[in-house]
């Protein structure tokens, strides 16, 4: 039989009552409808009634639709479904229904509104915010490239229902457990849980993208895997011992994995902001059971070596196990064994003659020279242990042999803590040595009577910090007005300066850590006027705002630029402040190793935060009495570079680089140690000022305005001369025989070319001459990222959007751009301020000038400008408007020696004149005098 023939309709089935039935039809809609199940169809009348039908008395797709209904009806009318007894029709099991009630037109809510199918794709995002110190709320949205949504629920894994807009908008994926999504709405949410959480979260949930604060999700294919457990549950009436064989993931219950149906963990780094999600892989249990049976049967009797005789009795994972073997496994095996297996309920053990007291710190110690020093034990209950000594036992037996015989099963974390904090010294057998910086750690392990008396002076160094802001302190005369978190930043400078400790300056960009520094030194240069140079090290990028910073808040400051060819390093010790670069150090290390600084400071300290780079070797060969760090992003990539820093601020705080990576980096980063986290937080905390814009919102203006100077490099210097004067001499002779009204195309031109030059030699070269300005930029631009901010980059030249972007392509960042051939402006415009990942927009003064709204954007970078003050405004401006919740920050980037900076002076002096000069590449320039002309071309 043809298909033709399979398909065709027998007419004989229709009779002549339903062919009644089928003239008097009445309109049906579908209706939609939610139990606990999810998304279900009624068919119902215009009043919203259930009603009968016959799909035959309708047409098109209407027929299509009530076709399918009815063909589900008739199926579950022969079938019994405990689960759904009112026999609905839920979308998720019928999903091919959706995409025709998309056209239908008939598709109703409960109360009869036309549900609307939207054209655009939704986002779901899971937002967590901080409610106080240990608590989160967490709350799921559905982002379009316009509107958020709180209030939906899905219909299916595809398809979500938005009750505000009555429309149906298709999402990703977001998996099977979509019709209880809304149970991760969660108004409070302890902190302690949130790995827990997150585990859930991402183990039921699909295509979900998480926000957490300056937090980084990182999706990996390395697993994680689950750790052997053995959990000791009781000891019985009659000593038998009750051993389940169990499994752990990292800083989670034990039952975690028993209780949930999880294929995914999270691990949460709380120094390097990250969160990490990993696939799980489960352990084989019954392998894990079999070796553990087969450990216990070494200790039964050779004549009861059978399962029924020995005594050891089996329940799934369960092992009860008889005194006299499990007195010997615990003895004898336990110790060899707790290297693989996690150890849960050792505290029951004290039938066994294991020691159960909790161990107390007793210490007695005196300063040393770097170090404090002398004898540390542990008191288990009366029985007293070298300190030392209690170490080596548990490095070599997992648990700590007393005096009466018994056994300490010690919790290992407490023991690594331990570890981690005291040394032995060299050459006396059970003498330690602590850092300084250990101090705040160890006074949390030991008596507060104790702790005032062994470390009553010290401590009070650490107690300063937290009185800062209650101390009064006159500030240095500098040309400039700090803020309040300015002032205090000055403080807390001049409290480490005054106990000789390094610290990081690590507040975000555009909040002044420059303008602190200069605060400091103004200061201390002020009161010991023979304090000798101090030496500050940055990108070369930053040498002549350096130099202009100075000038301008602190000119009684003297300084010498110890950069090119004419350095002399007489002349520079005469100075009270020595300017180099990063590169001109690791060059002229052997010149400045033996001198004696009374500062040094390291601007964008980054830049040495390679232990095994030159640049790094060299600030380490550096002698000075105080080290200062001046960086927004003191940690780029992973902890190491965490060390590198302090390595050079203070040296005695981690010891050798294999030590931290023992101690910190890697229990921290391989292991996600949550003890090594929080130690290493305490003890970095005191000496890291890290302030973000958001902290400061209050004491900022609307909008912060800067201008970044970059000095070109030799090539392009040398290229930029010879076309200046090139110009110089051709203009004059224009205006001389044409005048300067018929010269004015020819100097428009010249102007232009020089501009080019000064911001993108490239495209005057060939590539031969590279962009410093692109260079300034991107550091900036790296610091702007790393800090989660969005930024606007406006450009004069097509040229200058592709070199920037190239740029960033390299480095991995997702940009949108926009020029005057762009025709999806607001494409662009919705993509850059809904998706996260999305942190730059390039425009060009043309496309960027009007008719925008950017406030994602709390950043703008002015590459080329374009001189006109009320077009500058206008572009900061797209930034900074109605809707903008925070504070934008406006950088001018001006290339020094050339005619950016000339016309910089200019605009200061003439801002009406510039309203009719180059405000776009088309302007007249008829207001340039010939003085003005003279001046621009003219070299200094």
């Amino acid at each position: 039989m043809s298909i033709f023939e399979q398909l065709k309709r027998n007419r004989s089935e229709i009779t002549q009552a339903e062919r009644h039935y089928l003239s008097h039809s009445e309109q049906i809609f579908f209706c939609l409808k939610f139990d606990n199940r999810g998304a279900y169809l009624e068919v119902v009348d215009k009043k919203g009634e259930i009603v009968d039908f016959d799909y035959r008395q309708y047409s098109g797709l209407l027929r299509s639709i009530a076709k399918n209904i009815q063909i589900v009806r008739d199926r579950n009318h022969f079938s019994i479904d405990w689960e759904n007894p009112e026999k609905r029709l839920y979308l998720h099991e019928h999903p091919y229904l959706i995409p025709q009630l998309a056209e239908s037109g008939y598709f109703i809510d409960e109360a009869r509104h036309t549900i609307q199918f939207s054209p655009e794709m939704a986002g779901l995002h899971l937002f967590l915010k901080k409610e106080s110190e240990n608590t989160l709320s967490a709350y799921l949205q559905l982002h379009t490239r316009q509107q958020n949504f709180r209030q939906f629920r899905f219909i299916n894994e595809e398809y979500a229902y938005v009750p505000e807009t009555k429309s149906i908008l298709e999402t990703g994926t977001v998996g099977s457990f979509f019709p209880e999504l809304n149970i991760f709405n969660v108004e409070q949410l302890p902190l302690a849980d949130l790995q827990k959480y997150l585990s859930l979260f991402f183990s039921y949930v699909d295509n979900a993208t998480l926000h957490y604060e300056n937090y980084t999700v990182k999706h990996t294919q390395n697993p994680i895997k689950a750790s052997p457990t053995l959990i000791f549950e009781k000891v019985d009436t009659d000593n038998s011992l009750y051993l389940r064989i169990g499994q752990i993931m990292p800083n989670a219950d034990v039952d975690f994995l028993d209780d949930y149906d999880l294929y995914r963990f999270v691990s949460i780094t709380e120094m390097e902001e990250t969160i990490n999600v990993h696939p799980i892989e489960q352990l084989h249990l019954e392998k894990h059971i079999l070796e553990i049976e087969k450990v216990l049967y070494k200790h039964v009797e050779k004549g009861k070596k059978k399962k029924s005789a020995s005594g050891i009795i089996r329940e799934d994972t369960l092992l009860i196990i008889p005194e006299h073997v499990a007195s010997e496994f615990i003895y004898k095996d336990i110790p060899s064994l707790i290297g693989d297996y996690t150890l849960i309920g050792s505290e029951k053990l004290k039938a066994y003659k294991i020691n159960v007291q909790p161990p107390r710190l007793d210490v007695q110690l005196g300063h040393g020279i770097d170090f404090l020093e002398g004898s540390a034990t542990l008191d288990f209950g009366g029985q007293t242990v070298t300190l030392l000594d209690a170490i080596q036992q548990f490095n070599k037996n997992r648990y700590i042999l007393l005096s009466d015989g018994s056994h300490a099963l010690v919790n290992e974390l407490y023991m690594k803590k331990l570890q981690r904090i005291f040394k032995k010294k060299k050459d006396q057998k059970n003498t330690v040595v602590i850092s300084f910086f250990d101090l705040p750690i160890i006074e949390e392990l030991i008596e507060e009577k104790t702790a005032q008396q062994q470390f009553g002076k010290t401590r009070l160094i650490f107690e300063g910090f937290n009185d800062l802001s209650n101390k009064k302190t006159a500030l240095p005369r500098i040309q400039a007005k700090l803020r309040p978190y300015q002032q205090q930043g000055y403080k807390w400078l001049q409290y480490l300066s005054q106990h000789q400790l390094g610290g990081c300056l690590a507040d975000d960009m555009g909040l002044g850590k420059t303008l602190q520094t200069i605060t400091l030194l103004t200061g201390i240069y002020a009161k010991d006027k023979k304090a000798g140079a101090s030496l500050i090290v940055m990108p070369r990028s930053l040498l002549f705002n350096w130099e202009k910073e100075l000038d301008r808040f602190s000119p009684q400051l003297t300084h010498y630029t110890w950069y090119g060819n004419n350095r002399n390093k007489e002349d520079a010790l005469q100075h009270q402040l020595i300017l180099t670069t990063y590169a001109m150090l690791r060059n002229d290390i052997e010149q400045w190793k033996e001198e004696k600084f009374h500062y040094v400071i390291l601007d964008e300290s980054q830049a040495a935060k390679n232990i095994n780079s030159q640049v790094h070797k060299s600030v380490m060969l550096l002698r000075a009495t105080h080290r200062l760090a001046l960086s927004g992003t003191p940690v780029e990539n992973n902890l190491s570079e965490l060390y590198a820093l302090f390595r050079f601020l203070n040296p005695a705080m981690f010891g050798s680089a294999e030590n931290f990576n023992q101690n910190y980096l890697a229990p921290i980063q391989k292991h996600d140690d949550k003890a090594a986290t929080e130690e290493l937080r305490k003890k970095i905390y005191p000496f890291i000022l890290r302030r973000l814009k958001k902290d400061v919102l209050k004491e900022l203006p609307d909008k912060i305005e800067q201008t970044l100077f970059v000095e070109m490099s030799e090539a392009q210097a040398k290229y930029y001369e010879q076309r200046r004067l090139f110009y110089k001499e051709a203009i004059e002779q224009q205006v001389a025989s044409k005048g300067i009204q018929q010269a004015q195309f020819f100097i428009f031109q010249a102007l232009n070319e020089l501009r080019q030059i000064a911001s993108l030699p490239e495209t005057q070269t060939n590539h031969a001459i590279q962009s410093t300005k692109v260079e300034l930029l991107m550091e900036q631009l790296d610091d702007a990222f790393s800090n989660r901010h969005k930024v606007l980059i406006f450009v004069n030249y097509l040229a200058a959007v592709e070199i920037i972007g190239e740029e960033l392509d390299k480095r991995g960042i997702d940009f949108v751009s926009m020029t005057g051939s762009s025709r999806n402006r607001q494409e662009l415009v919705e993509r850059f301020q809904n998706e996260p990942d999305c942190k730059a927009f390039i425009l060009t003064l043309k496309t960027g000038g009007t008719g925008l709204n950017l406030t994602a954007a709390d950043m703008v970078f002015i590459f080329d400008p374009w001189w006109n003050k009320a077009a500058e405004n206008q572009a900061i401006d797209r930034a900074h408007r109605m809707g903008q919740d925070k504070k934008v920050l406006s950088y001018k980037l001006i290339t020094v020696g050339t005619i950016e900076e000339k016309i910089l002076q200019l605009q200061e002096k003439k801002s009406l004149l510039f309203e009719n000069i180059i405000s776009s590449d088309s302007a007249s320039i008829k207001a340039l005098s010939e003085e003005d002309i003279e001046f621009m071309l003219s070299r200094k």
